[in-house]
């Protein structure tokens, strides 16, 4: 019994021996895995112990952690510890797994998955996946099955290519805004002249003819009408005291198409022929002598200038004038009988306060006599509004004064009594006659001075 207690102790001391050798050997790893259950095998599930971070893989052998990982991707490895998530704070590409029957060894981490149960499911493998190009990274290894592939990688942004540029092209003609009606501003290439017959070689005919292209038939005083003659306007550029004459040269079916261009009053005449409805203009252009180009008439408070025409041929003879720059307003009837008696106004009191003091020019009579002028203008106008009805805009002295300043170096004179300065000494002569007074006194007297009226 002595001896008893000591073999007791050794069989205890073998017991405990083998018992840990048996314990060691089931912890012994394993023949090397194949490819497959190596993804199993080296899939690791971190779990809280009260010893740092223990791994165990799938296959039931225990590791433990030395070293810190990040996944391909770039993100932190994250373990579930308690109830706190941590992260790795010393980035690595790998993590080192040890058990405690073998030497170390380094997984590579491929992959993760965050599960239902707080923690997380990392992927390793043993084999180093290929380093990223600088660039572009590469995509991610094969997922293993139900589990979502890796983020893919970032798309590389192709800088958008420069834009072509362009094939310098000309810059387009800027044109004109177009104009209001009746004013001039087309080219000869933007507009088709209607060829017509001109009557009356002098300034202003050959002005005009030298607008149509060479397409008119021009015709002087007494010349025949031409049988062949264009069917458009017979424009007479004629003086008024040969207009009868002139008239009775034309066809009488051709009368239609007559367009006059005198100044005065022309309608009580017209009427008398039955040429009321002919077309008839105002030409405020000038030309200074023969061959001279056409001066337009426009002034400082009329720079739309003043040139006007209404009748059947309004538009055709406006267009010969647009052509070549010159205004011209196409007006109805009404509208053209204001303009028609303001320029009545116009010729008969510069001429005859000109005539007055020895046929000065008409600048002369604006800058030196303009308070007599001035007297004068306003009782033609009040004639005008008080026979005939007409209403005229306002600064109708200014206005014609502006004009007479545009054609400032012409000379005065009293012409063509009957037609135009003749027109207002009758309507003084039938109201006085009746028992009136002169509605225009000052003019009636200057007339009388002057010896025009015999």
């Amino acid at each position: 019994w002595e001896v008893l207690p000591s073999l007791c102790g050794v069989f205890l001391c073998l017991s405990v021996r083998l018992s840990l050798k048996a314990l060691k050997g089931s912890l012994a790893p394993t023949d090397p895995p194949t490819d497959t259950h190596l993804a199993h095998s080296r899939t690791l599930r971190a779990r809280s112990l009260c010893r740092g971070l223990v791994f165990t893989s799938l296959d039931g052998r225990r590791m433990l952690l030395s070293g810190q990982a990040v996944a391909r991707n770039g993100s932190k490895v994250v373990a579930r510890v308690g109830s706190a998530a941590a992260k790795s704070s010393r980035p690595s590409s790998h993590l080192r797994i040890r058990t405690k029957a073998a030497a170390s060894k380094d997984l590579f981490c491929v992959g993760q998955e965050s599960l239902g149960d707080g923690s997380t499911l990392f992927r390793f493998s043993e084999e180093k996946p290929p380093e990223p190009v600088a660039a572009v990274e590469e995509p991610a290894p094969a997922a293993v099955e139900e589990t979502p592939p890796a983020p893919a990688p970032a798309a590389v942004k192709e800088a958008p290519p420069a834009p072509k540029k362009e094939e310098e092209k000309p810059a387009p003609k800027k044109m004109a805004p177009p104009p209001a009606k009746g004013f001039g501003s087309k080219t000869p290439e933007q507009t088709a002249i209607q060829p017509a017959v001109i009557i009356g070689a002098g300034r202003v005919g050959e002005a005009l003819a030298s607008m149509g292209g060479g397409k008119d038939v021009v015709l002087r005083r007494g010349d025949p009408f031409p049988a062949d003659a264009p069917a458009g306007p017979i424009i007479v550029c004629t003086r008024n005291d040969v207009l009868e004459q002139v008239v009775h040269g034309i066809p009488p079916g051709r009368w239609g198409d007559l367009v006059f261009l005198q100044n005065g009053v022309l309608q009580p005449w017209l009427e008398k022929k039955g040429l009321q409805k002919c077309t008839q203009m105002l030409a405020y252009f000038a030309v200074a002598k023969l061959g001279d180009p056409v001066t337009d008439g426009k002034t400082e408070l009329n720079p739309e200038g003043l040139t006007s025409i209404t009748g059947k041929w309004g538009e055709a003879v406006a267009q010969r004038l647009h052509a070549q720059n010159l205004s011209c307003h196409v007006l109805s009837k009404e509208d053209y009988a204001v303009r028609m008696f303001e320029k009545l106004i116009w010729i008969c009191s510069f001429m005859v306060v000109g005539a007055s003091h020895g046929g000065c020019t008409v600048g002369e009579v604006c800058q030196e006599h303009r308070s007599q002028l001035s007297e004068v203008i306003s009782e033609l106008a009040g004639v005008c509004s008080a026979t005939q009805g007409v209403t005229f805009g306002p600064h109708l002295t200014e206005r014609l004064c502006s004009y007479g300043m545009s054609v400032a170096h012409f000379p005065t004179a009293v012409k063509e009594f009957e037609w135009r300065n003749g027109f207002f000494y009758n309507i003084s002569e039938n109201a006085i006659a009746s028992g009136k007074d002169d509605p225009a006194p000052l003019h009636s007297e200057l007339l009388k001075a002057m010896n025009v009226l015999a």
